[in-house]
């Protein structure tokens, strides 16, 4: 009897610097780090970080989000030289980890007011985003601009959207990518993945029935039916990223490796394994 038919595709795991031991161990194709972890070291720790990634053995490719979550870009007070100034470094520090791609989630950081001076307020998010593609482009790092739920952020919840978004800008390093848990949120098409596959560089994927911010590794015995987002991506021979968005772990040793073991069931391994 032939065995199931298994597809390779990337496979990476949210964690710290203190995590990639545990996520290469476990059999991932990669990491996926947090650049407030980053812009928070001093050098010395930096230095120390930049020697545990490499020495791990496997690489970190996308870094989440990349101003403090706090921070609310059509506020008066957010100063756009002092984020340039902390643009420069995050980006400098996350190209020498080997960064390609910075996830735009920062659902506060980037939503609009709904009354007072909404031009004014537009127009200063519009200059910070040109500023914030600019000074990844000279790294060769792509911007990938997240549609979130609507209680999160109140532009670009859905692919259509990011895709306007994305066309907006019109610079080649903004594409967009899928967190499955805002797609059931909001009860988007999947068809929308095949309609907009050239545009999303990237997933997230974790129990989208838990309660945001709880999210957790998803399992084939968590009452969830992943097969027909995860037979989408295969239609379109995504060659991109999987990467699996825990926030909520009792253990993470064995739990990333459930999120594996899940994969596998559903027909998809690693790439390097």
């Amino acid at each position: 009897m032939m065995g199931k038919q298994m597809t390779r595709i990337r496979l990476s795991c949210f964690g710290y610097i203190k995590d990639l031991d545990d996520i290469a161990a476990a059999g991932y194709d990669c990491a996926e780090l947090h650049i407030r972890e980053i812009m928070g070291f001093d050098d010395g720790e930096y230095k120390n970080a930049l020697g545990q990634l490499k020495a791990c053995g496997i690489p970190a490719e996308v870094f989440d989000n990349p101003i403090p979550l706090d921070s609310h870009v059509s506020d008066a007070s957010f100063d756009l030289s002092f984020y340039r100034d902390f643009l420069y470094r995050a980006t400098d520090r996350c190209a020498r980890m080997g960064a390609r791609y910075f996830v735009f989630g920062n659902g506060k950081a980037r939503s609009l007011p709904v009354e007072g001076d909404i031009h004014g307020a537009t127009k200063k998010f519009d200059d910070f985003f040109n500023m914030l593609l600019d000074i990844t482009a000279e790294y060769d790092i792509t911007i990938l601009i997240e549609p979130l739920g609507k209680k999160l952020s109140n532009i670009v919840n859905n692919l259509p959207e990011a895709v306007g978004f994305i066309k907006k800008f019109g610079k080649p390093n903004l594409k967009t990518f899928i967190d499955y848990r805002y797609m059931v949120e909001l009860g988007r098409p999947l068809d929308e993945i095949s309609e907009y596959k050239s545009y999303i560089k990237h997933v997230h994927l974790d129990n989208p029935l838990t309660v945001f911010p709880e999210r957790v590794v998803p399992r084939l015995d968590d009452g969830f039916d992943y097969s027909p987002f995860l037979d989408a991506l295969k239609a379109i021979d995504y060659k991109g990223i999987i990467s699996v968005e825990a926030s909520v772990f009792k253990d993470f040793h064995s739990e990333i490796r459930d999120g594996l073991r899940f994969f596998e069931a559903h027909g998809i391994r690693p790439a390097i394994g």
